[in-house]
């Protein structure tokens, strides 16, 4: 009689589809691995996986008994299996067979039996090596590895896509491509940012670096409302260092104040941060309207009836609301907060991308502060820079990532900024593809410098002193593989509105006249 061998492992499937629906977060570090046609021998356990892929994407990331029927109840097929398979009852079982923390085990033996299925299809002699003693303890592999030799026809056909492309060949068509989709990125509120790097191009990371508390999180807020608010992209916004209490508020001073939203939501009002997160309103004379207190200081007034006198006598409150509005009803993009502040691993940074980009395509995203996790050597922090780099060129993504500047850069020249400027890991400047350096300027130097004023339509430029009533910042392109970087970019800003403003370039006078 002919000795028979299993090719399947019912067990391993059941607890790997159990493991992913009592933690479905799981998916984001498998999914892009598994490939239910071939890894799932049993037709319930392809199933679930296949509705558990499809409800992750598209439904929620959360699940339970009520969610889940309703999302299988939204396809007549589906519902009716899901049925047939008992529903929840049969989920809840598989994933009280589940330990999580088995996953990686479950996954390597249904990836071995996957395989096993697939040689044993294509005649492969697969008997032996199931049959073989040591067959639990391979991994696929192993397997591989055992019938390489017979297997580099199909292994040649899989990697065909890998390998090298001929670049001498297809220019023509490679020119007449660029100009019906011109190789641009997505424009920025900076019209030198988009003229320097042509934009947030896909596969890129453009590396920011300012001193500390000079502004990297506020101007990365108006990016991101810009890209969400005007671009109508979806956009992440990963952070290890603000709350969402701050980020709120830095969301609504900057649509508030800046002209680019301004055009749109039509409110003139220019309101400090400060006041908004105080709740300091005034009356339509000027005046703040304080809450009625007695001779002690104490509240006489209730809560209720201050913000209804506030409501009647405060056209600011009206415009605020305005604003808020605005970006509530705002449905086309999201804007996407992640707090890491607890764990800003490459490991963690890696999921949140990789699950942003499955369950929303976020393609824009800005990581505000890159530093090394749990270690400030400068290893470290390259070493993440490169993840970063790789993870947004693999994933086709465009990347804003701000890192801080050594202390001693206060005294150093704008125009003499360079990596030795960064505080950690200079190195880093290698694996990016831009590099840029800013600092707000002093006024006891305005009189080194003068802001060449670009008129797009209109006239020459035209050449300026810098005012005193105004604050200043300046950031130079100390690397760009887009193109040139001689233009130092100057900004008028003012961090309690939250104003970003590229006015132009910033150029040194002659030392005879300054």
């Amino acid at each position: 009689m002919e000795e028979t061998f299993n090719t399947s492992n019912i067990q391993a499937e059941m607890c790997f589809i159990g493991s992913l629906y009592k933690k479905p977060d799981l998916y984001v570090s498998y999914g892009k691995f598994m490939r239910s046609k071939y890894d799932f021998s049993d037709p319930v356990t392809k199933f679930l996986y296949d509705c558990l892929e499809t409800y992750y994407l598209t439904f929620s990331q959360t699940i339970d008994e009520t969610k889940l029927n309703v999302f299988m109840s939204q396809n007549e097929e589906r519902f009716s299996l899901y049925k047939k398979y008992k529903g929840y009852k049969t989920i809840s079982r598989l994933s009280e067979l589940a330990d999580v923390s088995d996953i990686q085990n479950y996954y390597n033996i249904v990836k071995k039996y996957s395989l096993i299925r697939e040689y044993e299809r294509y005649g492969f002699p697969v008997d032996k090596i199931v049959a073989s003693k040591h067959f639990d303890t391979m991994t696929a592999n192993d397997v591989y590895r055992i019938i390489r030799v017979k297997a580099d026809k199909i292994h040649t056909v899989i990697n065909a896509e890998n390998e090298g492309i001929n670049l001498t060949s297809g220019i023509k068509d490679a020119v007449n491509s660029y100009i019906d989709v011109p190789q641009m990125g997505l424009p920025t509120p900076w019209y030198l940012f988009n003229e320097l790097f042509m934009g947030l191009t896909r596969e890129d990371i453009i590396l920011e670096g300012f001193l500390s508390n000079e502004g990297k999180s506020r101007k990365l807020m108006k990016l991101a409302a810009y890209t969400v608010l005007i671009q109508k992209q979806n956009f992440l916004f990963l952070s290890n260092e603000m709350s969402e209490k701050k980020l709120r508020s830095a969301l609504i001073t900057t649509v508030l104040n800046n002209k680019e939203f301004k055009a749109v939501h039509g409110v003139k009002l220019l309101k400090p941060e400060k006041e908004i997160v105080l709740g300091v309103y005034r009356d339509r004379s000027g005046n703040i309207i304080y809450r009625k207190t007695d001779e002690n200081g104490n509240y006489t007034e209730s809560k209720e009836d201050y913000i209804s006198r506030i409501q009647k006598n405060s056209d600011e409150y009206w415009d605020i609301i305005k604003v808020a509005e605005y970006i509530d009803n705002h449905k086309e993009s999201r804007l996407i907060f992640q707090d890491i502040g607890s764990d800003y691993s490459n490991t963690n940074i890696e999921f949140e991308l990789r699950k942003y980009k499955a369950t929303d395509n976020i393609i824009y995203y800005c990581y505000d502060t890159l530093k090394g996790y749990k270690s400030e050597d400068w290893a470290n922090i390259k070493q993440a820079a490169t993840r970063l780099k790789e993870l947004t060129k693999e994933l086709n993504m465009s990347g804003f990532i701000t890192f801080q500047l050594t202390d001693d850069t206060v005294f150093t020249d704008i125009f003499n900024l360079s990596s030795n400027n960064i505080a950690g890991a200079k190195g880093m400047k290698h694996v990016t593809d831009a590099l840029t350096l800013g600092k707000r300027i002093s006024k006891d130097d305005y009189h080194k410098y003068s802001i060449v004023s670009e008129n797009d339509v209109w006239g020459e430029p035209i050449t300026e002193n810098l005012s005193y009533d105004k604050q200043y910042f300046a950031i130079k392109a100390d690397k760009n593989r887009a193109g040139n970087k001689d233009k130092i970019m100057a900004f008028e800003i003012d961090l309690d509105y939250n104003t970003w403003y590229n006015v132009g370039y910033l150029i040194k006078k002659p030392k005879e006249a300054s």
